[in-house]
C-alpha cells in the first residue's frame, strides 16, 4: 500500500517554496563558495596544494557518491523527514567547519556538509513535484531551476566578499542562517510526500554506486592536476599511467554493474535503489542529457571566467566576483521572467530561446577577447549577463520538463538521479573545458611569445607555468625580482603578448562553449509542444491517483480541453 500524503491549503504552498528554494541556494552555493576562500584558509593552516584540493574535493565526491542512496531512501521515509535531518546534518557539519583549527577537522566539517547535502537536494524536486500543479509548477520549476544556476555563480562573489571583510570562516557560519530559514518554512508548510517504499536494503547497490560515482567524480576532478592519461610532475604513476584513467575505469565498470543489478532486481521484486527504467520516459532522458551538456558550458566558463579577470586584467577576487556574479543576478531575473514567457508560448520554445541566448553570449564574449587583450569590464558584464539570462529561461524550464513524465513515486529517484548530473556536469564542465582551454592555450602562447627576446629555457619554462596553472602564474611570474631587473620595454612586451595569448585561448573556448550550446539548442526541438507536455502531465498525475497519490495542489493541471485530458488518460 502506498503511503497517505498529507494534504495543505494552496496558500501554504508559497510559504513552502521558500523553504525549498533557500535550502537549495545553501546547497549549491557550497559547492562554489570555499574555491574563494581557499587561499586564506591554505595561508592560516599551512596547506599544500594537495590539501587544498580537498578541501574543495571531499564536498563534492560524498556529496555526489550518497545521492542515489538518499533519494531512494526519503521516498520511503518521507521526504519532509529526510529534508529536515538534512539541513540539520548540514548545519552541523558548518558549525565544524566554522570551529577547526586543523585540517583534519576542516576535513570532517565539510565531508558531514557532504551528506547533509545529499539529504537534501533529491528531496527538494521530488517534494515540488508532488505537491505543485498549474501555474505554480511552472513558477516553482522557474524559480529552481534559475536558482541552481544563479546560485553557482553567486558564490564565488560572496565567498570573495566574506574572506575580503571578516574571516573564512563566514563562508561556513553564513551556512547556519540559511539554514534556519528554511528550517522553519519547511516545517509548517512543507507537507509530508512519499514515493514507493522500501522493501529491504540493496546492499550491493549502495556499493557499487557509492564507488561507481565517487570515482567518477574524483576522476573528473583531478584530472587536470594529476593527467588525464599520463601522470603530471610528482604524481604516482600506477602501471605507467596517472590515477585517473583507471579510477574512472573503476568508475564505468562500478556504474555499469550497478545499472545492470537494479534492472535484475526490479524485474525479479526484490529490494533495489534506482528503477533504471525511468530513462524509458522521454522527456526525463532527453532532458537529462540536455542539462548535462549546457552545464558543463557554464561551469566550465565560470571557472575561466574569474581567472581571466583576476591574472590577466588584475582585478582583485572581490571585483572579479562582482563581475561573473552578474550572470547569476542575470539568471535570476530570467526565470522570474520564464513563467509568462512560457505561458505565451511553450516550454520548448523557452527551452530553444534560452540556449540560443547563451549561444549568443558565449560567441560574443569570444569576439571581445579576439578584438582587445585589453577588454572593458562593461563589455565582459554585457555579454555575462546574457549569457546568465538564456541560462535562467534554459534551466527553469528544462527542470520542470525532466519531471512532467515521472510518477510521484520514482520522484526521488529522478531527482536524486538530476543531482547526480548536475554534480557531474559540473566536474566535466571544469575538468573538459579547463583541458580544452589548456590545449588551445598552449596553440596561442608560444605564437604570442615569439615576439619576445629570451632565452629559450626561459620561454619554455615560462610558456608551460603559464599553462599548466591556468595563468595563475602571470601576478608571480610579473613579482618576480629577476623579472622585475628586466628592461622596462621587454616587461612591457611580455604583459601584451601574454595577455594577447591567453585571451585568444579563452576565446576559442568560449566558442568551443558556443559548440556544445548549439547542441542543445538542436535537442531542444525535440521536446514536447505545449499540448503533448500538458498530455504528459495530466497522464502521470493520473497514474498517481491510481496507486493513490492525491494531487496535493487545489489548482487543476491546465491543459488545452476536455478531450486532451480523456486521450491523456486514456493512453495511461
Amino acid at each position: 500500500m502506498p503511503h497517505k500524503q498529507e494534504q495543505g491549503p494552496a496558500k501554504h504552498k508559497w510559504l513552502a517554496l521558500i523553504g525549498l528554494v533557500v535550502a537549495m541556494s545553501a546547497i549549491v552555493m557550497d559547492g562554489t563558495i570555499m574555491n574563494v576562500a581557499l587561499p586564506s584558509v591554505m595561508r592560516q593552516m599551512s596547506l599544500t596544494a594537495t590539501k587544498g584540493e580537498w578541501i574543495v574535493t571531499i564536498y563534492s565526491l560524498v556529496f555526489c557518491a550518497l545521492l542515489v542512496t538518499f533519494g531512494r531512501i526519503a521516498d520511503s521515509i518521507g521526504r519532509k523527514k529526510t529534508l529536515i535531518l538534512g539541513l540539520i546534518v548540514f548545519s552541523a557539519g558548518a558549525v565544524v567547519g566554522a570551529l577547526a583549527n586543523n585540517y583534519p577537522a576542516l576535513m570532517v566539517g565539510r565531508g558531514i556538509q557532504g551528506v547533509g547535502g545529499a539529504l537534501i537536494l533529491p528531496t527538494i524536486m521530488s517534494t515540488m513535484n508532488a505537491i505543485y500543479t498549474g501555474k505554480m509548477r511552472i513558477l516553482a520549476f522557474a524559480l529552481f531551476g534559475s536558482l541552481m544556476s544563479a546560485m553557482s555563480a553567486i558564490g564565488p562573489w560572496l565567498g570573495g566578499m566574506l574572506v575580503t571583510y571578516s574571516t573564512w570562516r563566514w563562508v561556513f557560519w553564513i551556512d547556519i542562517p540559511l539554514s534556519l530559514v528554511s528550517a522553519f518554512f519547511d516545517v509548517f508548510a512543507v507537507p509530508e510526500t512519499y514515493g514507493e517504499k522500501m522493501r529491504g536494503f540493496d546492499v550491493l547497490g549502495f556499493i557499487l554506486s557509492c564507488i561507481g560515482f565517487g570515482c567518477l567524480i574524483y576522476g573528473l576532478i583531478e584530472g587536470k592536476t594529476d593527467g588525464w592519461w599520463k601522470p603530471e610532475s610528482g604524481v604516482s604513476s600506477w602501471a605507467g599511467l596517472s590515477p585517473v584513467p583507471w579510477l574512472l575505469a573503476v568508475a564505468v565498470v562500478a556504474i555499469v554493474v550497478f545499472v545492470l543489478w537494479d534492472l535484475h532486481a526490479v524485474n525479479k521484486d526484490r529490494p533495489y535503489l534506482m528503477d533504471f527504467h525511468l530513462f524509458k520516459v522521454g522527456t526525463f532522458s532527453l532532458s537529462i542529457s540536455m542539462q548535462i551538456i549546457f552545464r558543463m558550458g557554464m561551469v566550465g566558463l565560470l571557472f575561466l571566467v574569474p581567472q581571466f579577470l583576476q591574472n590577466v586584467l588584475g582585478m582583485s577576487a572581490v571585483n572579479a566576483g562582482a563581475i561573473t556574479c552578474i550572470m547569476g543576478i542575470a539568471s535570476l531575473i530570467a526565470g522570474f521572467l520564464a513563467t509568462p514567457i512560457v505561458r505565451a508560448t511553450s516550454t520548448k520554445f523557452a527551452v530553444a530561446a534560452g540556449m540560443l541566448i547563451m549561444m549568443s553570449g558565449a560567441i560574443g564574449l569570444s569576439c571581445l577577447l579576439r578584438e582587445t587583450i585589453d577588454p572593458n569590464p562593461w563589455a565582459i558584464r554585457g555579454w555575462l549577463a546574457l549569457f546568465g539570462f538564456g541560462m535562467g529561461i534554459a534551466s527553469a524550464q528544462l527542470s520542470a520538463i525532466l519531471m512532467s513524465g515521472v510518477p510521484n513515486k520514482l520522484g526521488g529517484q529522478a531527482s536524486s538521479i538530476q543531482s547526480t548530473a548536475f554534480q557531474t556536469s559540473a566536474a566535466l564542465g571544469i575538468g573538459i573545458i579547463g583541458s580544452v582551454f589548456g590545449a588551445l592555450l598552449w596553440g596561442e602562447l608560444p605564437a604570442a611569445m615569439n615576439n619576445i627576446q629570451m632565452p629559450q629555457q626561459m620561454r619554455s619554462s615560462i610558456e608551460n607555468s603559464i599553462v599548466v596553472t591556468q595563468g595563475d602564474s602571470i601576478p608571480i611570474i610579473e613579482e618576480d625580482k629577476e623579472f622585475q631587473r628586466m628592461p622596462k620595454e621587454w616587461q612591457k612586451s611580455f604583459d601584451t603578448n601574454v595577455k594577447s595569448g591567453f585571451s585568444k585561448g579563452l576565446a576559442d573556448t568560449a566558442f568551443v562553449t558556443a559548440g556544445a550550446l548549439g547542441i542543445t539548442f538542436l535537442m531542444s526541438f525535440a521536446l514536447p509542444g505545449k499540448k503533448k507536455l500538458r498530455e504528459e502531465m495530466a497522464r502521470t498525475r493520473e497514474l498517481d491517483k491510481e496507486e493513490g497519490d492525491p494531487v496535493l495542489d487545489d489548482e487543476p493541471i491546465a491543459v488545452d480541453d476536455a478531450a486532451a485530458v480523456k486521450a491523456a488518460v486514456d493512453k495511461a
